[in-house]
């Protein structure tokens, strides 16, 4: 590992230990997960949470990219919806048809590191988890953010898409500070 990428390793780890401690009830997952998640692009309506995230996803998976249109269009991960992380969870809903309370579904946020999308896995986590309660039944849809967003998810050289939907590795580097997480040769855009 060279100078550069430890520098780079270090950095993230100390975002994502920082917006974990500021999102304490919102669930990670890795890159290496969903990846794997993507990979198998397998609906399992019979999921056990004792397995844990990493055995597969609870029903459909959905991708949510909390961030602005012109970050997504750079670059996002396949399938990915962007979704405003300003908004309200109701609002959320209406704009992602495919996620509703009555379908068993697994949703993974993202953003540039992590902020924006842990604030969106929040909202929403703690929708579902209200909805459940009024109903009286056992939640159905599972909300967890993506551990490094895709800054790690680009340095790890994992597929992205751009707005015409051509691959690509390049990232938005969200601004200067921020940006330098990303491995010099992937950022577009100045910092």
């Amino acid at each position: 590992m060279t100078a550069e990428e430890e520098d780079h390793s270090l950095a993230m780890k100390l975002a994502i230990s920082g917006i974990s401690v500021k999102f304490p009830s919102v669930k990670n997952i890795s890159t290496a997960i969903l990846h794997s998640w993507l990979g198998r692009q397998k609906s399992i309506n019979n999921f056990n949470m004792q397995d844990g995230p990493e055995t597969h996803p609870v029903g459909q998976l959905i991708v949510l990219d909390a961030r602005p249109n012109h970050e997504y269009c750079v670059s996002h991960i396949p399938e990915a919806v962007r979704v405003d992380h300003e908004v309200k969870a109701e609002e959320i809903l209406r704009n992602v048809p495919q996620l509703n309370t009555d379908t068993k579904a697994t949703v993974v946020c993202y953003c540039s590191v992590g902020y924006r999308s842990s604030l969106v896995a929040d909202k929403l986590d703690k929708y579902f988890q209200q909805q459940a309660a009024e109903q009286k039944t056992e939640k159905n849809v599972h909300v967890y953010n993506l551990e490094g967003s895709l800054f790690k998810w680009a340095n790890e050289g994992r597929p992205m898409m751009d707005c015409n939907d051509q691959a690509t590795k390049y990232a938005h580097p969200y601004n200067s500070v921020f940006g330098k997480l990303l491995k010099k040769e992937i950022r577009k855009g100045k910092l």
